[in-house]
């Protein structure tokens, strides 16, 4: 009733054809709160290191506006704009400078069909993201969490521009996905051994039978290259695969286990490079409180050079509490930790940590092990 009654005000305000669409939603969350940092262990000495500090941090706020048109036949007209609130609490601009804009999550435009299923066009989560993660984030958002391409687990998963989504209906617990995005910017040169597509596709899906998930991906990125894509080169690709399950008991108890393996290609007669990642999760609800715990692993990077293999491992522990204090409004807090390797740089996915800031570019030096303690505050509506 609140969010109906908020999408009627706005429509009213604007006096626009708003009105036709009467299950427009606005909803959304602001979530933030204090924590001690620090990132430490620098391979090149102390003057490369994030020294320990308390910051007031953000974490992961949006607001999003979204609706549907009933077509007949029972297919519908589906929208949604997204947008992050990333850094509210110092005006928009995070510590790479870069500023919130609009539409900067998920947005989209498409159809939706019971029988058929969903086919989004814009910017969206990829199907490996989407249908992967299975509730095995239990720090999803904060500081603590472990998801994402510089962190230390699922670090294939990505928010895809310029793409199109497609995704079943549930047929008796099971469900698919496919992304697919363009390559808007392709190149053609011989540094890049010829014109290059770096096109993505990516495909998964998952079962769910009660408190019972398991997932399967697999994310291809067309053409990108030597490790974390850092240059295009024509067949020359990246390969993530996951594998992930959890389950969820009737006593509040929550267990899962994810494991991800990563191949990129080298862009000249070099070794291709592999790497794994895996993360284990345990939660326990307690009234209205869920206690929670999880370890996150990346693993050697074979192929490097000789001798260097080891020195691109990371882990990740973090540990932490929430508690709810209504249905839209919880406390929380939380302890993580990173510990890289002389040559890695693994980052928190949320509210990372840098050494060094250049424009809207920010690094943090290998071999520091970002750390943090906070507490926090979220309100949905």
């Amino acid at each position: 009733m609140q969010k109906k009654s908020l999408a009627a005000l706005v429509a009213t305000l604007f006096a626009v054809p708003f009105a036709a669409h009467a299950d427009v939603t606005i909803y959304g969350f602001l979530s933030s709160g204090i924590e001690s940092t620090k990132a430490t262990g620098a391979t090149d000495g102390s003057s490369s290191e994030y020294k320990s500090r308390t910051r007031i941090v953000d974490h992961n706020s949006r607001i999003g506006f979204k609706g549907t048109e009933d077509l007949g036949n029972g297919t519908k007209a589906i929208w949604q704009v997204e947008s992050s609130l990333r850094n509210f609490e110092q005006g928009g601009t995070n510590d790479k400078n870069q500023s919130a804009t609009f539409a900067t999550r998920n947005s989209f435009v498409g159809l939706d069909n019971a029988n058929f299923g969903k086919v989004l066009v814009g910017q969206n989560d990829t199907a490996y993201k989407t249908l992967t993660n299975i509730g095995l984030n239990l720090f999803g958002d904060t500081t603590a969490e472990n998801n994402g391409s510089s962190s230390v687990y699922s670090r294939g998963e990505q928010r895809l521009i310029n793409s199109v989504h497609y995704f079943s209906p549930n047929w008796s617990g099971f469900q698919l996905g496919v992304s697919y995005g363009v390559d808007e910017t392709r190149t053609d040169s011989v540094a890049t051994n010829g014109s290059t597509d770096a096109t993505r596709l990516s495909l998964a899906g998952n079962y769910t039978n009660g408190g019972l998930q398991v997932a399967a991906g697999w994310d291809r990125q067309n053409d990108k290259g030597n490790y974390k894509g850092a240059t295009l080169y024509s067949g020359k690709n990246t390969n993530f695969y996951k594998l992930a399950t959890s389950y969820k008991f009737a006593t509040g108890t929550f267990v899962g286990a994810g494991y991800e393996f990563g191949r990129f290609d080298a862009t000249t007669g070099g070794t291709t490079l592999k790497q794994d990642d895996w993360t284990l999760s345990v939660g326990q609800d307690i009234g209205a409180a869920t206690l929670k715990l999880e370890y996150s692993s990346l693993g050697r990077l074979k192929g490097a050079a000789a001798g260097t293999e080891d020195d691109y491992k990371a882990h990740q522990w973090a540990l932490g509490a929430d508690y709810n204090l209504s249905k839209s409004t919880k406390v929380f807090s939380y302890y993580t930790k990173i510990t890289n390797k002389a040559k890695q740089s693994a980052n928190f996915a949320n509210n990372a940590v840098y050494t060094s800031v250049s424009g809207t570019t920010g690094t943090l030096a290998a071999g520091n092990d970002p750390q943090a303690f906070g507490v926090g505050l979220k309100v949905a509506f």
